[in-house]
C-alpha cells in the first residue's frame, strides 16, 4: 500500500542518534548558531530539559527532574554493561561475530540506514573477516552510527537484567526500565495477526488503539517476545511476514516514540560526571567504556583540545537528545545533558543544523555558558 510506504520514509529517522554532531563533523548551509538552540529553549520550557555541569558541579539546571524519552541516549547503559563484563572477562571483546548473526534483529527502513552504513564502513576499514566482525566493533558501532541492530545484538550477548541493573548501581531511581526498543515496532504487527477477520484498515485502527491503553510492563514483555522472535529468524521468514511496509506509518511512529524509556537530565549529567571522574569503574571497565564511548577522540582536533571526550545522541522525529563529556588539557571538565521533545519537523531540522556549535561553545567558552546561565535562570 503506497499510501504507507510514503509514511515509512518520512519515520526513518525513528530511533536513530544523530552520532555525528560532536564538533564539526556535520556540513550545514549556513553558519550554525548556538543562540538559536538558546531561544529554543527559553520559548519551549515545557518541552526540554538541560543540565550543565563543570567539574561534577551543576551550573545550570533548567528543568533538570523533567522525565523525558531518552531515545538512543539510553545506549550508555549498554556501553557500561558491556564495559563491565569485558573488564570481569565475562565476554571477549575480540570474539568475532558474522555479520548475518546481527542483522537477525535489523529492521530495514527504521534505522535511518544506520546499520547498511556501519557495514559500508567496517568494509571499508577492513575490519570484516570472512563475513565478521568483532564484538568490540559491534559496541562501537551501537555508539559512533547508533546501530540498533547492534544494540539489541548486545542485549541477547550481556542480558536485558543485567544492563537494567546498572540503573541500581548508579542510584538512578528516576530511569525507567530498558526494553528491546527496536524490536518492538514489530509489536503492531504480531497484534494484527489476531485480528484476521478483519479489513487491513480495521486491524491497523485496533492495534493503534490497543497500544495506545497497553500498560508499559506488557509493551515491555512484547518487546521482548519480538527480540527473541528475530533471534530465531535464522532465514528472515519471520520479519517477512509481519509485512510492516504495508502498515507503518507517522502515528505509529510517534506511539514507539512516546513509549521511549524515559529519565532526567539530571541523572544523565550525574553518570556522565562518574564517568568524567573515572572513579565509577574498574581501571579495567573504564578502558573498555572510553574505547567504545570517545570515537570523538580519533579526530586529531578534539586531541589537541582534550584527553577526553565522550559523546551519544538520540532523535526520533519527534526527540532530539544531547549528552557529552569532555576533559580538558588543563584537566577541566564540562558534562551537559539536554533533552527535547514534541518537536515540530523544522524545529527538527533548525535545531538538528545548530546544535553542534551549540555544544562547541558550551563545551570551549565559558563565557557563553555563564550566557545560557543568565538567560534561562
Amino acid at each position: 500500500m503506497k499510501k504507507y510506504l510514503k509514511k515509512i520514509i518520512i519515520a526513518i529517522v525513528g530511533l536513530i542518534a544523530l552520532s555525528g554532531i560532536a564538533l564539526g563533523i556535520y556540513d550545514y548551509q549556513g553558519r550554525p548558531d548556538a543562540d538559536s538552540i538558546l531561544i529554543f529553549l527559553k520559548e519551549n520550557p515545557e518541552r526540554a530539559s538541560l543540565t550543565i555541569q563543570e567539574n561534577g558541579n551543576p551550573v545550570i539546571e533548567y528543568y533538570e527532574d523533567r522525565s523525558m524519552p531518552l531515545a538512543s541516549v539510553v545506549k550508555i547503559l549498554v556501553a557500561l554493561e558491556y564495559a563491565n563484563q569485558a573488564a570481569e572477562q565475562k565476554i571477549n571483546t575480540d570474539q568475532m561475530v558474522e555479520l548475518k548473526e546481527i542483522n537477525r534483529f535489523y529492521i530495514p527502513k527504521l534505522d535511518g540506514d544506520a546499520q547498511p552504513q556501519w557495514e559500508a564502513y567496517m568494509k571499508e576499514q577492513n575490519k570484516v573477516e570472512s563475513g565478521a566482525v568483532s564484538l568490540k566493533e559491534i559496541a562501537k558501532g551501537m555508539i559512533d552510527f547508533s546501530s540498533n541492530a547492534n544494540m539489541e545484538y548486545l542485549i541477547e550477548v550481556l542480558g536485558l537484567d543485567e544492563i537494567n541493573n546498572n540503573t541500581k548501581k548508579l542510584k538512578l531511581t528516576g530511569h525507567e526500565e530498558i526494553y528491546p526498543f527496536y524490536s518492538c515496532l514489530l509489536i503492531p504487527g504480531s497484534l494484527m495477526k489476531d485480528y484476521k477477520e478483519l479489513t487491513q484498515d480495521e486491524q491497523i485502527a485496533k492495534a493503534k488503539s490497543e497500544l495506545k491503553i497497553m500498560s508499559q510492563e506488557e509493551f515491555n514483555l512484547r518487546a521482548m517476545k519480538e527480540h527473541n522472535k528475530l533471534k530465531e529468524d535464522v532465514d528472515g521468514s519471520y520479519l517477512k511476514s509481519i509485512q510492516l511496509e504495508q502498515w507503518y506509518d507517522i502515528e505509529f511512529d510517534k506511539i514507539n516514540s512516546d513509549r521511549l524509556v524515559a529519565a532526567t537530565t539530571r541523572e544523565y549529567g550525574e553518570i556522565l560526571t562518574k564517568i568524567n571522574k573515572g572513579d565509577f569503574l574498574s581501571k579495567e571497565a573504564d578502558f573498555y567504556f572510553r574505547e567504545v564511548m570517545e570515537g570523538p577522540m580519533d579526530s586529531g582536533e578534539n586531541k589537541k583540545l582534550f584527553k577526553h571526550m565522550g559523546f551519544k545522541g538520540g532523535s526520533t522525529n519527534y526527540i532530539l537528545n544531547t549528552v557529552m563529556y569532555t576533559l580538558d588539557k588543563e584537566d577541566y571538565a564540562v558534562e551537559i545533558a539536554l533533552f527535547t521533545n514534541e518537536l515540530a519537523a523544522d524545529e527538527f531540522k533548525k535545531l538538528s543544523k545548530n546544535m553542534n556549535e551549540f555544544l562547541y561553545q558550551v563545551i570551549t567558552n565559558k563565557e557563553f555558558r555563564q550566557k545560557v546561565r543568565d538567560t534561562l535562570q
